[in-house]
Parts: structure tokens; C-alpha cells; sequence
């Protein structure tokens, strides 16, 4: 995690409402009575149960429950009335991880699945919750805390997803949930909203994948609780490597704890921060010339201190701003012929007036 999660910020509504919903389901099959719709949003069963796929999918894990023995029953409810926090499984390797019996677990995953994909658009279920899931994401989102502004919390790279002008925010483009313990994998938590964490697509979709961010190489190992913890500012190291022809962006993640080493050696395995990052600036000229031009070395350097503030500021503004802010205070610390030498390769390479004037208006 780079951007510290604020708090208090409210869940989402409606995957409180079916994470409660999988809950009463599995008890009351284990315990041998109805569920209880008193226990849930006010009018949330009857969405559901009039709903005939997740009323199947409901049924068929009712059933995988009801036929356990009596010591898996009793086992598996004293689990479910733990409720633990999934993030809990993040920062505890010794926290065993529930276990689902084989004949219950794709029955329980068909149902999770259902409900995050499906049920969670229901009409009904949205009005028994008293929203839907794109009111959490904008307030996710929203610039003002307790929101996060639409910047990606876990890499600082890419928007949650890209704002139309005259939409209202509830209806405006949302990125992906980053279920933090693989719903395929965990589907106990697959509706728990504190395992759904709104990320960008490039996090989601290119670079964390199917990777399992409790084990590696089947061994449990440390992550950040995103909700509670992210990488601290001196935990990041921006360094510019002018020892070859083109000077290079180069990052390091360290800590002076194990702990906290192995949460960022995950971090950065898991969603590719380093590599990610580093090929940003692999054109190292051109990304400091869009922000930094000067004939001088005093002017470089006052421009390098003026945009790396500017950038700092509006982290959670725009992709790469905190990135950007690091790498101009890197530069600003290069030996000073080799800082000398990009400040005459980005003055050479930028565009005269004449230029700009033909390419934006002849």
C-alpha cells in the first residue's frame, strides 16, 4: 500500500448486507433452523430468496452444510461466530485461515460468487441496503475525506477510473475491487467488504492476477493490512543511477524490520511496484522536461523544488504525482555534472514556440 487508507470511511452497504446474508445462511444450516431475516437489512431476504439463481445457489449450500457430521458442523459454526476481520490473516501468519470441507467449499464458492457478481445488482437488494455498490466507490473516491480521492491507493500510478464531466458521481465509471483474499480461493470473505478494496485495473487485471497475497510457494508470508497500514515514506528509496550513458530511475523498498521488509517484498511482488514505476522513467529527460526546463543550474534546481512540492501535494490527485515528486527530489541530489548534463539534454529537446504555435493551431 502507498496512500494510507483514511478513516471512517462507511463500507459498502451492499456487501455488508450479503456478507451478513452468507453468514446467517451457513448457521442457520449448521444450527438446523430457518434463516432469520430479522438479522439482516430489513427486506434483504426477500430480495434474495425471490431471486431464483441465488435462491438455488443458497439451496444447494444449505444442503452441503446440513449433510456434515455433527463434528464438522460444530467446528465450521465456531469459526463463522469468530467473525473475523479477513485482513486479520495478513498481518498473523500463525492465524489459521478457516477451514471449508471439500464436499461444502464449490458449493460455497458458487454461492460467493453469485452474490458478488450477481445479487449484488438486484434492484431489491439495493433498495434493502439503501444503496448500491457504485454510491461506496464514489465515496471511495470523493477528493474530501473521509474519501481517498481517485488516485490508486495501492500504487499511486493509475485512477481508480477516469471522471466524465456532467455525471453524477454514483453513475460515474468505477475500477475494479481487489478481492484481498481471492474469492476463488477464500470464499468465506468473497461479500465481506473488508476484503473488497477498490484498486485500478492495471493493480487488479496486469499485475497481481491470481497471486495469493497470504502464501508464496506454499508458505503463509506478511502483508499490509491495507485498511490500517502502508509503506512509510522512508521505506521508499528513489535513487538516479547516472553511472551509464542515460541516468535511470531506480527504487528500493527497505525496512529495518522483518516484519515490515516481508509486508513490502509482498507488496511489491504481489502488484509490481518497483517495475512498474522504474518503466515510467525510463525516459527520464522527457518526463522531467514536461514539468522542469531551465538555462541554468539555479533555475533547475528551483523548478525541481517548486514541481517536486507541487506533485507532493496533489499525490492523490493525478497518477504518478507522488512518484513524480520523489524522482524530482532524486534528481536534485545527482552529482552535480550529471544533473547538469539532463538539465542541457531537456533544454535541447524542448520544443520551440514555433513548434507548439503549428501543432496546436495551423
Amino acid at each position: 500500500m502507498l496512500f494510507a487508507i483514511r478513516p471512517a470511511l462507511e463500507p459498502s452497504r451492499v456487501f455488508d448486507g450479503l456478507n451478513r446474508l452468507l453468514r446467517e445462511v451457513m448457521l442457520a444450516a449448521l444450527e438446523g433452523r430457518a434463516v432469520d431475516p430479522n438479522v439482516l437489512p430489513m427486506g434483504l431476504h426477500a430480495a434474495v430468496d425471490g431471486n431464483q439463481a441465488t435462491r438455488e445457489a443458497v439451496t444447494t449450500l444449505r444442503a452441503a452444510l446440513v449433510g456434515l457430521d455433527q463434528g464438522r458442523k460444530t467446528a465450521l459454526r465456531d469459526e463463522l461466530l469468530l467473525n473475523r476481520e479477513p485482513c486479520s490473516f495478513l498481518t498473523d501468519r500463525a492465524l489459521p485461515v478457516p477451514t471449508i470441507p471439500d464436499v461444502v467449499f464449490s458449493h460455497l464458492k458458487t454461492l460467493s460468487v453469485h452474490l458478488y457478481e450477481r445479487t449484488a445488482k438486484l434492484v431489491g437488494v439495493e433498495a434493502a441496503c439503501g444503496e448500491c455498490i457504485d454510491d461506496h466507490c464514489a465515496r471511495f473516491r470523493a477528493p474530501a475525506e473521509p474519501g481517498n480521492g481517485n488516485v490508486c491507493c495501492v500504487c499511486g500510478t493509475d485512477s481508480l477510473a477516469q471522471i466524465r464531466a456532467g455525471v453524477d458521481d454514483n453513475e460515474q465509471w468505477r475500477g475494479p475491487y481487489d478481492h484481498l483474499l481471492a474469492k476463488d480461493d477464500y470464499p468465506l470473505f468473497g461479500v465481506h467488504p473488508g476484503n473488497l478494496l477498490p484498486i485500478c485495473h492495471t493493480c487488479n487485471s496486469k499485475a497481481k492476477l491470481a497471486k495469493d497475497l497470504l502464501h508464496k510457494n506454499g508458505l503463509r508470508r506478511l502483508s499490509f493490512s491495507p485498511w490500517t497500514e502502508s509503506a512509510l515514506p522512508a521505506e521508499i528509496l528513489v535513487t538516479i543511477d547516472d553511472t551509464d550513458v542515460f541516468p535511470r530511475v531506480v527504487v528500493e523498498l527497505q525496512s529495518g524490520t522483518a516484519d515490515r521488509q516481508e509486508k513490502l517484498d509482498t507488496w511489491n511482488e504481489v502488484y509490481k511496484i518497483k517495475e512498474r514505476v522504474e518503466g515510467e522513467f525510463l525516459a527520464l529527460r522527457e518526463k522531467v522536461g514536461e514539468d522542469v526546463t531551465a538555462v541554468d543550474e539555479a533555475g533547475f534546481l528551483a523548478g525541481l523544488e517548486q514541481r517536486a512540492l507541487a506533485k507532493a501535494a496533489a499525490s492523490r490527485v493525478s497518477p504518478f504525482n507522488y512518484w513524480r515528486a520523489r524522482v524530482y527530489r532524486a534528481v536534485q541530489t545527482m552529482d552535480h555534472a550529471s544533473r547538469d548534463a539532463l538539465r542541457q539534454a531537456i533544454q535541447q529537446s524542448t520544443p520551440s514556440a514555433q513548434a507548439m504555435e503549428n501543432l496546436f493551431f495551423s
